[in-house]
């Protein structure tokens, strides 16, 4: 498996920045910078545009899509199976499945409060990643946020604790660990 190269950025924290205009705006502007992916928000119901993703893969910038899923609201499956095979059909490799899963503010507030915290958010995690996986897609474990309202280094581990011990062979051997990089702070 080969990782896009050493330089990316993340897009808009929105979902409304993929039209023609935002892309010829922003892809001679990433192809500056050195830029060789570029990590987007992607929306839950619909599909970002195939000629935006197509114009950064052909100047040679990998889009990783980042689903921002609230642990504990069931996912649609057949929904996310059709974004998948859509997305590996545009050369994508990439997807981070949620986001944050160890702040209280990534989960419904019930759901926080209930026991096995970790468990339940593997529940969530190892079907989408088993279905990105049988899509032709490559599953990123959703960065952390350091420290955190329940501590990421204890989170991490007791996820990949889980995902050994359910025996979940095929995400290990293809998972990839998200992280934030910010700058200033």
């Amino acid at each position: 498996m080969t990782l896009p190269g050493r330089l990316g950025f993340y897009y808009f924290p929105d979902t409304q920045h993929y039209t023609q205009s935002d892309l010829h705006c922003w892809q001679p502007e990433l192809q500056a910078l050195g830029a060789t992916w570029l990590i987007l928000r992607a929306p839950n119901h619909f599909a970002i545009p195939e000629p935006f993703l197509n114009g950064l893969v052909s100047k040679g910038i990998e889009p990783i899509l980042h689903f921002d899923l609230m642990p504990g609201v069931a996912a649609e499956f057949e929904h996310y199976q059709l974004l998948f095979q859509t997305y590996a059909r545009c050369s994508l490799r990439y997807v981070v499945l949620f986001d944050k899963p160890n702040l209280r503010s990534a989960w419904p507030a019930s759901a926080w409060a209930q026991g096995n915290l970790i468990e339940r958010f593997i529940d969530a995690f190892i079907p989408l990643a088993n279905l990105a996986i049988q899509s032709g897609l490559i599953p990123v474990f959703p960065p952390l946020e350091p420290g955190g309202d329940f501590w990421d280094t204890a989170f991490l581990r007791s996820a990949l604790s889980s995902l050994r011990r359910r025996g979940q062979k095929q995400i290990i051997k293809n998972l990839i660990l998200g992280a934030y990089a910010w700058t200033c702070d």
